[in-house]
């Protein structure tokens, strides 16, 4: 368990940055996700058909070529700089950075809410990406629902007396940890909320400092 934490340790962190922003601003501002677009297309078809939790419609539609945004710098970036190591760490310091500018922008009363949120987006976007980009940063962090329905399989089989091989068992334990990241994250983030606002985002603006300063690269394989 350990050896596999220690071959996760970008994704954990990356799960939680993810849970810890979406639980944030879903709460601040009362139905927006910042990195699950699905989730906001949900929203989105809310506010269509009239239903009270689709007020912020016009955020939820903007999220989308903001995230899109996101996601093309981090491929200009790991098209523009080489190798890709230092592409991956000058993305990651960037998302840092938007963090640290929405919580700024809060702390300083010196925009709306809904600028912070639109930038924590891009942020998300470009995370999303590179870790695509870069494999070597460890398994997808975004993917919960894959990972959820990984958990379950591994369960069904269990139920049914199938014997887990060690990769798939792997597999299964890589999910645990991301799930149970995202999750810690999502806490975390609505504690954050509701003590200091959206200043809490000072602190994934930090940890994804230190992924950047300190980066390794991991285990590419992806839980099924």
């Amino acid at each position: 368990m350990l050896t596999i934490l220690r071959g996760k340790t970008n994704s954990l962190v990356l799960a939680f940055v993810s849970g810890f922003a979406d639980a944030l601003f879903f709460i601040h501002l009362g139905g927006l996700f910042v990195g699950l677009v699905t989730g906001n297309i949900v929203l989105l078809g809310l506010g269509m058909a009239g239903h009270e939790k689709g007020w912020l419609h016009g955020l939820q539609i903007m999220t989308f070529p903001l995230f899109m945004i996101g996601a093309g710098m981090a491929a200009i970036l790991v098209a523009s700089i080489k190798p890709l190591e230092r592409a991956a760490i000058c993305t990651i310091v960037i998302a840092a950075i938007a963090f640290a500018v929405s919580a700024l922008l809060a702390i300083f009363n010196a925009g709306p809410v809904s600028a912070c949120a639109l930038l924590a987006v891009v942020a998300m976007g470009m995370l999303t990406a590179i870790e695509r980009l870069d494999p070597r940063l460890g398994p997808p962090f975004s993917l919960m629902t894959g990972n959820i329905a990984g958990l379950a399989v591994a369960a069904a089989r269990r139920l049914i007396g199938y014997t887990e091989k060690p990769e798939e068992r792997a597999q299964s334990l890589t999910s645990i940890i991301l799930v149970l990241g995202f999750v810690f994250g999502c806490a975390a983030g609505a504690l954050a909320q509701l003590t200091v606002g959206v200043a809490g985002m000072l602190l994934p603006a930090l940890l994804l400092l230190l992924i950047g300063f300190f980066y390794s690269p991991q285990s590419a394989r992806k839980p099924n």
